[in-house]
């Protein structure tokens, strides 16, 4: 992937890039972790915060495999043939987050705005 990805969270969730425009997800679950990931840009997330948050009645077996199923769909749609697995999406055994160098989010431009 030769540009990051635009990730805007003001007035909708929508992603732009690699000549595509996303703005449709598997799941409101599933786009909700993608917006929580980008507002979080700088940080890794607790894989169990992830589920604590978007999945509070799951059993931990139910919980775990959910985010599985949504990281799985996240990375179909942001890392496409081409593009490195972990390029996008970093995760590992206890943390999730994006990749800063390959996304950029409106949320992070308006607040450099502000800083300036």
């Amino acid at each position: 992937m030769n540009e990051p990805w635009r990730i805007s969270l003001l007035g909708g969730l929508r992603v732009e890039g690699n000549q595509t425009t996303i703005t449709r997800f598997s799941t409101q679950k599933t786009a909700g972790l993608l917006a929580y990931l980008a507002y979080f840009l700088r940080s890794m997330s607790a894989r169990e915060v992830l589920i604590d948050m978007l999945w509070p009645d799951a059993t931990p077996e139910a919980g775990r495999h959910n985010l599985s199923v949504a990281l799985s769909t996240l990375r179909n749609q942001l890392e496409p043939l081409g593009v490195t697995t972990g390029g996008v999406i970093r995760a590992d055994r206890y943390s999730i987050g994006l990749n800063p160098a390959a996304v950029t989010t409106d949320v992070a431009e308006f607040e450099a705005a502000l800083l300036s």
